[in-house]
């Protein structure tokens, strides 16, 4: 199984734009600002097709129950077969890595509102989302690492780009 094309763009376009604005763009500049509005517009088109996309990519076919990410969880002992969707814990952390965005995008777009000028809080509070986020992202990396590697689970193939069919 390999994601479709819109889920794997959505991935690579958010990771490269995450890494850029935290890492590389200076805070409060135009670029910093205007590519985390256009993080937080993917976003926005990644849940509407959680919703309207295919069976695969909805949020309906991977958010299950904790109890069922719990069993998941203990089923990575023996030997586990990647469901055709998410894990049900991917499908959480994709919740958490959307809510944190827009979060982030709501904390930037505040301070920039005059009803905020000198406050403090918006500042604090956006960098905490973003320190969150790559938290997030590292924990990320790491189970996909884990998957891959040490369970062996072809993981990674199923975000990258092949011609081959």
């Amino acid at each position: 199984m390999r994601w479709g094309l819109f889920v794997r763009l959505f991935h690579w376009f958010l990771a490269s734009g995450i890494i850029a604005n935290y890492w590389y763009l200076e805070d409060g500049e135009t670029a910093h600002e205007w590519l985390g509005y256009t993080l937080c517009a993917l976003a926005v088109l990644r849940i509407a097709w959680g919703v309207v996309g295919p069976r695969t990519s909805r949020f309906s076919a991977f958010l299950r129950s904790p109890r069922a990410v719990y069993g998941e969880l203990l089923r990575l002992r023996s030997d586990y077969t990647l469901p055709q969707t998410h894990t049900a814990a991917g499908g959480y952390q994709l919740v958490l890595v959307l809510g944190l965005l827009l979060g982030i995008g709501l904390t930037g777009w505040i301070q920039e509102l005059d009803a905020f000028w000198g406050e403090e809080w918006p500042q604090s509070l956006h960098e905490w989302l973003a320190d969150a986020l790559m938290v997030v992202a590292l924990v990320h990396i790491s189970t996909i690492a884990w998957l891959q590697y040490g369970l062996r689970l072809p993981i990674i193939q199923r975000m990258g780009f092949s011609f081959r069919k």
